[in-house]
């Protein structure tokens, strides 16, 4: 049986949570302009824009894209201002920290799984995007190089789920958990794979300072989330009562990561990332306890 990412929400926690995540989006938002920084929403946050006019129902997470030269000054703005009440985090920033996307989150809040280590409260995605070589054939060694390290990032922090039926979920399953074995074993720390994994996206982005191509790494699939760089020159998109970031070409964007995106997806496949513990640092507590 394969594993499935989604639980149900109560309706009213959804949707406030929903609410909060636009609320960080706003900040990281205002940030982003005061400092001239380029980005947009991608995603499941777009498909919700232009399918339903704001969040997916179902959907608990917001995702945006930024290239790399603007996600970095992003970062030493955020390292430079530690007192604001919003923050960023990767796991070079905290010792325990499981997030293995980027995130920049609001203090004082929780959004927490029970099986991994420490993760900071209610946040954004955010995917650096890298400039990769325009020749396929070199593209595709960049894309295996950072895979590996991805793969090998995640299973440092959790037990990955398996979109697989029958024999072959059972033998990557078994095949998981050595490598989660090998980890313990050898003493493998998530720091320092995210260290050496975004080192060498850095180093990729510049090697391919010319090219008009960009991908995140950090994706799935890092090769059905190719885009030209003048994707980054788009416009405002509506989205529940205010505006979104959008990219140059949502449409085209959208239909390349996930082909016909305006066909609502059977409830079985539905995907959410809903935790074990949700505090709204309202002095409420844990609202899913």
């Amino acid at each position: 049986m394969a594993d499935i990412a989604y639980r149900q929400y109560d309706p009213d926690v959804l949707r406030r949570l929903q609410a909060a995540e636009l609320e960080v989006l706003k900040a990281f938002d205002e940030i982003c302009r005061e400092l001239d920084l380029r980005y947009f929403v991608h995603y499941g946050a777009l498909i919700g824009a232009l399918r339903h006019g704001g969040p997916i129902p179902w959907d608990d997470d917001i995702d945006v894209a930024m290239p790399r030269k603007d996600f970095s000054a992003f970062v030493a703005y955020c390292d430079e201002h530690p007192e604001m009440e919003w923050g960023y985090m990767d796991p070079t920033h905290h010792p325990e920290c499981a997030n293995i996307v980027p995130i920049f989150y609001r203090k004082g809040t929780v959004f927490a799984e029970d099986d991994i280590g420490w993760q900071p409260g209610i946040s954004i995605d955010i995917f650096p995007f890298d400039h990769v070589a325009d020749d396929a054939g070199k593209r595709a060694g960049e894309i295996r190089r950072a895979t590996f390290l991805r793969r090998l990032l995640y299973l440092c922090y959790r037990d990955p789920l398996i979109p697989l039926e029958g024999w072959k979920y059972h033998v990557a399953k078994a095949l998981c958990k050595i490598a989660r074995w090998g980890i313990v074993l050898f003493r493998v720390k998530g720091a320092d794979v995210f260290r050496s994994f975004e080192s060498k996206n850095r180093q990729t982005d510049q090697r391919n300072a010319g090219s008009s191509q960009m991908t995140t790494f950090f994706a799935a699939v890092p090769l059905k989330s190719l885009l030209s760089a003048d994707q980054f020159e788009g416009s405002d998109l509506p989205f529940a009562g205010t505006t979104i970031r959008g990219p140059k070409d949502p449409d085209g964007l959208l239909r390349t990561v996930y082909g016909d995106y305006m066909q609502l997806p059977p409830e079985g496949e539905r995907v959410n990332h809903c935790p074990a513990h949700l505090d709204f640092g309202d002095g409420c507590g844990d609202v899913l306890s």
